[in-house]
């Protein structure tokens, strides 16, 4: 399984790059890329975040986007480039810093057999992450245009997909504006 994190968002309602800023001592990507452990991963960031990404996560490939506009999608189809065919995938979000090694094991353990899809939800049903890809949904994500969100492929209704009740914010936490970014503890 390899890991794909998204972070070549442009942050424009946050106003600075929240990925790699430290938030608690701790940026939300060295967050994640500690929740993930040992398990093989790819970062998508800008060129002018790249180092910065590199230094956090010196084990994780780096990816390059500097077309962020045009959306989630493009930066999944640029890893996905590097990632064999054959593997399973899962896709994290640069801006998620409660992510938990626990949620990713729990999501992992789903993604078995004939299932394609696997993913977290809360106990009213919302999806969360990380989402999680068999092989064989590969050709379903690689399908999605640009400037779409990794949802299409995720509920796109040729997968089978499994889920479990997440009662935590591991997998439900992302920092989208400054009252996000401000109301943040790691508790």
């Amino acid at each position: 399984m390899h890991y794909v994190i998204l972070a070549a968002g442009e942050s424009r309602r946050m106003g600075f790059d929240k990925t790699i800023t430290p938030l608690a001592l701790r940026s939300p990507l060295a967050r994640i890329t500690q929740a993930l452990g040992r398990r093989p991963a790819l970062i998508v960031v800008p060129t002018h975040l790249s180092e910065d990404a590199a230094r956090i996560a010196p084990a994780a490939g780096i990816v390059i986007n500097d077309e962020q506009s045009l959306g989630m999608t493009h930066s999944l189809h640029l890893a996905l480039a590097s990632i064999e065919r054959h593997s399973p995938f899962g896709v994290l979000l640069g801006d998620m810093p409660g992510m938990t090694e626990a949620t990713i094991e729990r999501t992992e353990a789903l993604l078995r057999g004939e299932v394609d899809v696997a993913f977290p939800v809360d106990p009213a049903g919302t999806p969360g992450h990380p989402v999680l890809f068999s092989a064989r949904a590969r050709s379903v994500v690689e399908a999605l245009p640009f400037g779409d969100t990794v949802r299409s492929a995720r509920d796109n209704a040729t997968l089978r997909r499994a889920t479990w009740c997440c009662a935590d914010r591991s997998a439900f936490l992302d920092l989208d504006v400054p009252e996000d970014w401000n109301a943040f503890t790691d508790a």
